[in-house]
């Protein structure tokens, strides 16, 4: 019977009935659930004072010498946490546990800090309360979940037309952009070259993910990967003043001053509909003037 280990490492959950559908939907699919007690923690906007969540992390490592271990850690949500404990984070010794990662949003900084500091890879997908502790769990985001959990591959089909044509056999890296900038200039940012760097905010304007955007470039980080992917930047609204700027309009500005190819319409942010990322990972891209397939592999 696998096992999943679930963790609370950022924002508490607001709705105790998302995370007792959470469980439930995964004890009808003949899993285990540990740590459910995660979930019961607060402190402010936090699951937990900070010593509290650094405590669950770092007690990770104790699946080390362990003779049964979860199959897969899996964040309750996201919102904001990572960023106070991350220093004392001994991704070391969890790395040795060789424990399964999953989450998004906030968790974007453990999954980059613990490829760039271990090398080891984790998913960017789907969490306990926002996605399967829903009334109706995307049949979408559960395919794709599956399958690549099951299955070991998945394949995603963008039908949405970009102005390139070219394929890359890369790794894949990224996750949320406000995240992934804020580790610019650290320990916690991978040192990838030509990879495919997938990307997605909530709440952000255009404008400001665009000033995200020319960060990663000035840094030396966007233009030196083969492909950029933009996923789902939903959840802003466009004000009076500006006057047609919106989100196609940022694109296509960015895409005129980066030396990069920059893709569009992929499933994957604060979106329901979302797929299952193995950062870390080599993944294959293919794209022509009708849209773009991503090819990934399972963390072995």
């Amino acid at each position: 019977m696998p096992l999943l280990q679930l963790i609370a490492p950022s924002g508490h959950p607001q709705d105790q009935t998302a995370v007792a559908r959470a469980l439930q939907y995964f004890e009808q699919r003949g899993w285990r659930v540990k740590g459910q007690g995660a979930a019961l923690r607060q402190h402010q906007r936090f699951a937990g004072t900070d010593a509290e969540r650094l405590e669950e992390l770092n007690s990770l490592a104790r699946f080390i010498d362990a003779q049964i271990k979860p199959d897969l850690v899996m964040a309750v949500r996201g919102g904001y946490g990572i960023s106070r404990i991350v220093r004392e984070i001994d991704f070391q010794a969890i790395a040795k546990a060789d424990l399964k990662f999953m989450g998004h949003s906030d968790f974007t900084l453990f999954s980059l800090a613990y490829l760039a500091l271990t090398g080891k890879s984790s998913y960017l997908g789907p969490m306990a309360c926002f996605d399967f502790g829903v009334e109706s769990p995307s049949e979408f985001m559960q395919a794709h979940f599956w399958r690549l959990l099951n299955e070991g591959v998945d394949s995603v089909e963008v039908a949405a037309a970009q102005p390139y044509q070219f394929e890359s056999d890369a790794v894949l890296w990224g996750g949320n952009l406000t995240m992934v900038n804020q580790a610019v200039g650290t320990p916690y940012m991978p040192s990838i070259k030509q990879g495919i760097l997938v990307l997605e905010d909530i709440n952000e304007h255009p404008y400001r993910v665009e000033r995200n955007l020319y960060q990663l470039r000035d840094a030396g980080i966007l233009e030196a990967q083969s492909a950029v992917i933009l996923g789902q930047f939903n959840g802003y609204r466009l004000y009076d003043n500006d006057c047609g700027y919106d989100y196609a309009q940022m694109v296509a500005q960015i895409r005129s001053c980066c030396n990069v190819p920059i893709l569009t319409d992929f499933p994957f942010g604060h979106v329901h509909d979302k797929v299952t990322l193995p950062v870390g990972n080599c993944a294959q891209l293919k794209v022509n003037a009708a849209g773009y397939s991503l090819n990934l592999s399972a963390i072995e």
